[in-house]
C-alpha cells in the first residue's frame, strides 16, 4: 500500500469510528446501561466530533472513558487527556495517563474544550 493509500484508509478508519461511537453507547443506554454515565459518555462524543482537532484522531472508550488515538488499531498511542462522566451529572478531565486530575466541568462541552487547549499546546503528549 502506498503512502497516499494509507493515508486514505486511517482517515476512513477514523470517520467511520466518529460515525459509529455514539450509536454504541445509545445502545448501552437502551440495553440498561447507568443512564447518567451513558448519557455522559454520549455528550462527551458528540462535543469532541464537533472539534477538528480531536475529529483528526481516532476515538475509543475504555471503562467509561472517552479517549483519542493517534493509532487506529491496537497499541492505542494516547494524544490527549482523557475525558469521562462522573455519577453526578459533571465531566472529568485527566491527564492521558490518568494519574492527574486536570479539572471537572458542569458540561462536556467544557471539559472537550479543555482537551482542545492542551492538545493545541502541545502538553497532550507529556505524561
Amino acid at each position: 500500500m502506498n503512502l497516499h493509500a494509507a493515508d486514505t484508509d486511517t482517515a476512513h478508519r477514523v470517520d467511520a469510528r466518529w460515525q459509529r461511537l455514539p450509536t454504541t453507547w445509545q445502545l448501552i443506554l437502551e440495553r440498561g446501561g447507568p443512564e447518567t454515565l451513558c448519557r455522559g459518555v454520549i455528550d462527551l462524543i458528540e462535543a469532541a466530533a464537533a472539534q477538528p482537532q480531536l475529529r483528526r484522531l481516532y476515538p475509543f472508550t475504555r471503562q467509561w472513558t472517552l479517549w483519542f488515538s493517534s493509532r487506529t488499531r491496537h497499541p492505542f498511542e494516547v494524544e490527549a487527556p482523557a475525558v469521562e462522566p462522573t455519577p453526578d451529572g459533571r465531566f472529568r478531565v485527566r491527564s492521558p495517563s490518568l494519574n492527574t486530575v486536570i479539572a471537572e466541568t458542569d458540561t462536556a462541552e467544557a471539559a472537550i474544550a479543555l482537551v482542545v487547549d492542551r492538545l493545541c499546546a502541545g502538553e497532550a503528549g507529556a505524561r
